[in-house]
């Protein structure tokens, strides 16, 4: 039961605020190591604090209150001139900021805080009566392994597929869940974010007299702030759209009674029009509506960075560009592991320590630059360092060590594809496992989200140099340009961004290699796939078609029968049962339903779903048009 019955609103409209300003502090204080007299820094610190004290103290949050107004006293002497930053009293005021964090975790869960723990409160203590106490600097813990990946279903229950698409209740759908449909299943976190430390688990005990860890089962954030500009584009557009559709009521009626004349025709065909011009416009206001400046989710990271670096005892900066680029808010908190992951790295593996840096005669202080921009239809994240680089032949090498390749496949891999090995899962060239980093799971964690926001990532590396990683993303994910192809009738939807070219298959020019088809193009080789036999289809008649497609891994050519044309198809997920293969649905302008199918899945169940006839087992049958 929640502390604050009949204050839910007024706590969460304080949360959103506090953790706004928190995290504002948090790249204040940043700053500040930098620059410790800067009297504007010190005067915005110390309000952030003042202004969270005084809307905890509302709330009746005394452990708060008591916490914000101890730091809020450090910064008064600071500013006044009668204290000095050092890098001890840093670690406290870091140490400070982590636990206000932790009480706002608490309030969340509708539950009043509990004390700050003795040691940070004793050094804040200690620091105002100008003695020196130890406090635990806020170090970032050890990233946990990702969940296992689901196991491979079999036939899919298509009346539960049903369900899932059109609202209505399955005839025949199971209760029962399978352990692979349960490690389907999304974790909650709690409601200040996902982290790159938060453990699937519904709960876990607290020690007595410790903090409390017990965390309830929390939805994503389903709020978002909108410019009220656009708001007011989306109200004026509705109304245009009421005009037309009086105009199209009115015609109706005429051509009903029998008006048929040129006027009433011409006229219904510019309403028709107009109507169309109007609902383009209002489908892309509402979809910038869904659009948030990236910069709210790089405002942690320099903290992140920060802290990691003083425990690696590296000296490190972390610059920040592009954070007025939009991206779409389902994304947001989809980039926050990958991008903490290679924030990590960069700090951990890619920059030296500073005696290495004096050694190469690079600057002690690193750099490592977190950057977004828009490019046509796509939003790109860089993340650059300009560390030691990474050296292909070792990679390849420490990837014949762990067993993950073969000597054989590696006498074949150019220096893209050497690189790409750190996207193994279990690859790391740590030899020793410690809190930050060495077991394996960190970059193979990045490819995997970035792939499910329908992204790629690529790496350009020189020893010596530096590394940049380069993720690439649809603007959207509400929307999703998608080519139709044909099995027999049924149409499938591809993701266009995976589109290179359509080609006729000219039986004469496929040729076998190692038992399989292939087809050369421009002078390259690429294997000629199915897509009946990825799913499981029966083929009746040999494919005259094939779309040239490229993944991060592959290029390979899809035989279909034929085309539907292109189409900018509306996502409904299938977030209840999703067959394996499948990205979810859309419907066409003749309301046929249309699976989006999931390559990368598709082709990574290639291997282990080919029958002994040579198809795959993943569909066996589809009745979609309800």
């Amino acid at each position: 039961m929640s502390d604050f019955g009949g204050m839910e609103d007024l706590l969460q409209d304080f949360l959103q605020e506090a953790h706004d300003l928190l995290s504002d502090v948090d790249n204040k204080l940043v700053d500040l190591e930098r620059e410790p007299d800067d009297k504007r820094l010190l005067n915005d610190i110390f309000r952030g604090f003042h202004t969270i004290k005084g809307g905890a103290g509302f709330l009746n949050a005394a452990e708060l209150v008591t916490l914000c107004h101890l730091t809020e006293n450090l910064f008064d002497r600071l500013r006044n001139g009668e204290m000095t930053l050092s890098p001890e009293l840093m670690d406290t005021i870091m140490a400070a900021t982590k636990g206000v964090r932790e009480m706002f975790g608490e309030l969340g869960q509708g539950a009043q805080p509990r004390a700050a723990e003795d040691q940070v409160l004793a050094a804040l203590r200690s620091a105002l009566e100008g003695e020196h106490a130890p406090a635990a600097a806020a170090t970032p813990p050890a990233v946990q392994a990702p969940p296992a990946p689901p196991a491979a279903g079999g036939e899919p229950d298509w009346q539960q597929l049903l369900g899932a698409v059109t609202g209505q209740p399955a005839a025949a759908a199971s209760e029962v869940i399978t352990a692979a449909e349960a490690a389907q299943m999304s974790p909650q976190y709690p409601p200040e974010g996902r982290r790159v430390t938060d453990k699937p688990a519904l709960a876990a005990a607290s020690p007595a007299g410790g903090r409390r860890t017990e965390e309830r089962a929390a939805v994503r954030e389903n709020t978002i702030r909108v410019d009220t500009a656009r708001l007011d584009q989306v109200l004026n557009l509705s109304g245009e759209i009421g005009l037309t559709k009086n105009r199209l009521t009115s015609l109706r009626v005429d051509i009903l009674a029998g008006k048929t004349d040129a006027d009433t025709l011409h006229a219904l065909d510019q309403a028709v029009s107009q109507l169309d011009l109007l609902v383009s416009d209002l489908q892309n206001s509402v979809m910038k509506t869904r659009m948030q400046p990236i910069g709210r989710l790089f405002q942690k990271y320099p903290r992140i960075a920060r802290d990691l670096a003083r425990q690696l005892g590296k000296d490190v900066e972390l610059v920040l560009a592009g954070e007025e680029t939009e991206v779409d808010k389902t994304m947001v908190e989809d980039l926050a592991d990958p991008l903490i992951h290679l924030i990590r790295n960069a700090v951990d593996h890619g920059v030296e320590s500073s005696l290495e840096r004096q050694a190469a005669g690079k600057p002690v202080k690193s750099v490592v630059r977190l950057e977004a921009r828009q490019e046509g239809d796509h939003i790109v994240l860089i993340v650059a360092d300009d560390g030691r680089g990474m050296n292909a032949e070792r990679i390849r090498a420490k990837a014949i060590e762990k067993r993950l390749i073969t000597e054989e496949e590696a006498s074949t891999f150019d220096e893209r594809q050497s690189l790409n090995l750190i996207f193994l899962p279990g690859f790391s060239t740590k030899t020793q496992v410690s809190d930050v980093s060495g077991r394996g799971v960190g970059m193979d964690v990045v490819k995997t989200n970035i792939q499910k926001l329908n992204g790629s990532i690529e790496i350009r590396s020189e020893p010596g140099k530096g590394s940049v990683f380069i993720i690439s993303l649809p603007l959207t994910l509400a929307i999703l340009p998608v080519l139709l192809v044909l099995l027999g009738d049924q149409p499938f939807a591809l993701p266009l961004s995976m589109v290179r070219e359509i080609l006729p298959i000219e039986r004469d020019k496929l040729q076998e290699v190692g038992g399989k088809r292939t087809l050369v193009v421009r002078g390259e080789i690429l294997p000629v796939i199915a897509l009946s036999r990825l799913l499981g289809w029966p083929q009746d008649q040999e494919p005259e078609f094939g779309v040239l497609m490229q993944t991060t891994e592959r290029s390979f050519i899809l035989s279909v029968d034929s085309f539907a044309g292109r189409d900018d198809a509306v996502i409904k997920s299938l977030d209840d049962f999703r067959p394996r293969g499948v990205a979810g649905v859309t419907t066409l302008s003749n309301g046929q339903i249309v699976l989006i199918l999931d390559m990368k899945e598709l082709l990574s169940d290639l291997g282990s779903h080919i029958d002994a006839d040579g198809r795959g087992g993943q569909i066996r049958s589809l009745e979609l048009s309800f």
